[in-house]
């Protein structure tokens, strides 16, 4: 009989049949992010952007994709989107995020060193989260030791309007 490992975060790669499902969950992670954020505004999906079905399609549908589930003892724990540039060894993570069930329990930081050591021949992550995610960049800094190496505005389209949105770009070069 095969030795169980606990507390083990395995990566799984997502199934074209299983896009809507992720995208969904993900949505919802984002979500719950933006509520924990803005609890004043009653719909905060109108405040700030969640990806979009234009972000999670040209994800998806691109020529090689790496979209994963996280699992933890068998259980889904969250997932992300990463562009992985095998030749410049650079690799950028586009949508990460842990199911609301799982925070706050040290999973993101085991989360973070499984895609690490999935991906051991990058050499330098990139990705960009909002400002306003406190929670976020706390995250990535203290937790993961990125170095935010940017600052920039965008345009956004949230439910017909047009709205600017500050972001920080993030690096962590890995030794």
């Amino acid at each position: 009989m095969a030795e169980q490992r606990f507390d083990e975060i395995e990566l799984i790669r997502v199934k074209k049949d299983e896009f809507e499902a992720f995208k969904k969950q993900s949505s919802l992670s984002f979500l719950k992010g933006l509520q924990a954020t803005f609890p004043e505004q009653e719909y905060p999906e109108n405040f700030a952007p969640i990806p979009s079905e234009q972000d999670y399609n040209e994800s998806f549908y691109s020529d090689n994709p790496h979209i994963y589930y996280f699992y933890l003892n068998g259980r889904n724990i969250g997932g992300a989107i990463f562009e992985i540039d095998k030749e410049n060894k650079r690799s950028h993570v586009d949508t990460l995020y842990i199911n609301d069930n799982a925070h706050g329990q040290g999973i993101g930081t085991k989360v973070w060193k499984a895609i690490e050591n999935h991906f051991p021949k990058t050499k330098v992550w990139e990705l960009h989260t909002p400002y306003f995610e406190k929670r976020n960049i706390h995250f990535y800094i203290n937790k993961c030791n990125f170095h935010i190496t940017g600052f920039y505005k965008e345009m956004f389209d949230v439910n017909g309007l047009q709205k600017e949105f500050e972001f920080f770009k993030f690096e962590k070069i890995m030794s």
